[in-house]
């Protein structure tokens, strides 16, 4: 007897991940394989569609090969891929890839989805971007890249030669339409270019409230010469494995390929967040916290937050995205952290374990320091092109009993906890009458227990973890559905809470005035009203009490 089982694929920024689940949500087999990230200059994150699909492929057979190693053996029965949102990969007529991906992360576009923004809301409605996009014209998302590409073209046409617009020049003039990285996946596997629902509202080309492209706005974009895709309810079929993609992978050939949805509410639904009133906070890379609202579009008048469609057919969620959350302590890893990792390597630990055990070693607030997340460019603050900075240094960080590097270090988890709960205001701005749940923390910063503590402290509300794996999981459930394994509720049902982290008193109080009297809106601060508010905080009431409850 062959166990059947369903295979959900991750084609993340860095790396491809695979998770293959039986009939009930049991995890039988995972894979992950590495693949290049390119970054010519500052602001510019690109990758080679080509290296995605070898990293699918080398993930698709360490899985395969694990689960026929199993006794029983197991088979996969269905694949649904999730992905990095937003990233912009151009086909020819053949269905092959031109020039490299431009990714979620890459800020080069920004003038001209200002240019973009502009044109649409003078050529279509002053409320195109609120009222059909239901998203602002964001720089790097797929419709600004495509637009930005464009351009280059046209520059090129013009007598303009760069390295920049020749290279674009070539694959504006031989391209015919666009995908996402999971697109493309799914393009490598059943030869059909497609996209699911999710992925139309990521791209700012989609007219939300009726489900379709906005095909006016690629005529006011000069973009119209590519024909979008057809777009797919997440959980339907795309179409089926190859022959050629089963030789390749070592998939049968024939089995269903299902649609899937961006990273993002892949980590949703593996986290069981569906129905309004829910919360999830995914702390990878980025930080991103999203909730459902239902069927009708719930759209920030500033287009700070975002909306779109989700894993459950017509439900639509609203998302804030913090592009640099956990590369913040990368950074500090690769940059400033080679003795943590000598370290981590002797003990045999993760050195970002040695590193928030180093955060909690100083007092909230850490000293006065303030860490700007922005190193990726931001949404919320709108700022593509953004960087970040530790703010409030002082010569007191080169005394021991300051802590030191310590105070570094709690700043960037106390910051990106900050940038979060921006996104997480708005949101429930949007919904003043919803009673929400704590909420759902995933991704590797949850596996810390201080940041998870650190979260609710900072968010005032409840956070908890829970039984969820990551976004491969959730395309695993999805291909499960899909394939009429179970229902969508009955793969959410599957998750359960493990700890619930209640805010602590004191220091929720202290960070709630830190909250709004320091962080909330510093980017466009002068640096007199961030020292004078610092300050004031630090002579509060709220911080006499943090030290007093932390002198026990």
């Amino acid at each position: 007897m062959v166990v059947r089982t369903f295979l959900g694929l991750d084609v993340g920024t860095q790396s491809v991940k695979g998770r293959a689940i039986d009939e009930e949500g049991n995890l039988l087999a995972e894979a992950t394989t590495e693949y290049p990230l390119y970054i010519p200059q500052p602001g510019w994150t690109e990758q080679e569609p080509l290296e995605m699909w070898e990293a699918v492929k080398e993930t698709i057979r360490k899985v395969v090969n694990a689960l026929w190693q199993r006794q029983p053996p197991a088979e996969v029965t269905a694949v649904c891929a999730t992905g990095q949102m937003h990233t912009m990969i151009l086909l020819d007529e053949q269905k092959r890839p031109l020039g490299r991906a431009l990714l979620w992360n890459d800020g080069r576009a920004a003038k001209d989805a200002e240019e973009g923004a502009a044109l649409l809301k003078s050529k279509l409605s002053e409320r195109f971007l609120i009222d059909i996009l239901c998203n602002d014209f964001l720089a790097n998302w797929t419709g600004a890249h495509l637009f930005y590409v464009r351009n280059r073209a046209e520059e090129f046409a013009k007598g303009i030669r760069t390295f920049e617009t020749e290279r674009w020049a070539q694959a504006w003039e031989r391209s015919v339409t666009f995908l996402t990285p999971r697109d493309f996946v799914v393009l490598q596997l059943t030869g059909e270019v497609a996209m699911d629902m999710c992925g139309g509202s990521e791209t700012s080309l989609m007219d939300i409230p009726n489900k379709r492209w906005a095909l006016d706005a690629f005529k006011v974009l000069g973009i119209d010469k590519l024909q979008p895709p057809p777009l797919y309810e997440p959980g339907s079929v795309i179409g089926t494995v190859t022959k050629q993609a089963a030789e390749e992978t070592g998939l049968k050939a024939g089995i269903p390929v299902i649609a899937g949805a961006g990273d993002c509410l892949a980590g949703a639904l593996a986290g069981g967040v569906l129905k309004v009133g829910q919360v999830l906070f995914t702390l990878g890379t980025s930080g991103v916290v999203v909730a459902p609202i239902g069927e009708k579009p719930l759209v920030d008048e500033q287009l700070r937050t975002q909306v779109h469609y989700s894993t459950v057919p017509n439900i639509l969620i609203n998302m804030g995205c913090v592009n640099g959350a956990g590369i913040g302590l990368r950074m500090f890893r690769d940059v400033l952290g080679d003795v943590y990792k000598v370290a981590a390597q002797k003990l045999g630990v993760d050195p970002y374990e040695l590193l928030t055990e180093r955060a909690k070693q100083v007092p909230p607030a850490s000293h006065g320091i303030l860490f700007s997340p922005y190193i990726t460019g931001d949404r919320i603050v709108k700022a593509p092109k953004g960087r970040g900075a530790w703010y409030g240094l002082t010569a007191f960080l080169m005394e021991t009993e300051s802590g030191g590097d310590a105070c570094l270090l709690r700043a960037i988890l106390e910051g990106v906890g900050f940038a979060v709960r921006d996104g997480w205001e708005i949101i429930r701005g949007l919904m003043p009458h919803t009673s929400f749940e704590p909420i759902r923390m995933v991704g590797g910063g949850a596996r810390s227990l201080f940041w998870c503590q650190l979260t609710a402290d900072i968010f005032g509300h409840p956070v908890c973890t829970t039984t969820a794996e990551d976004a491969s999981y959730g395309m695993a459930l999805l291909a499960g559905v899909g394939a009429g394994a179970f229902s969508l509720w009955e793969a959410a049902e599957r998750i359960k809470i493990v700890r619930v982290f209640e805010p602590n008193p004191v220091n929720a109080a202290f960070y709630e005035r830190f909250y709004r009297e320091v962080y909330h809106g510093h980017y466009d601060r002068s640096q007199r009203e961030l020292d004078s508010a610092i300050e004031r905080v630090l002579s509060s009431p709220e911080y006499a009490e943090v030290l007093k409850a932390l002198q026990g």
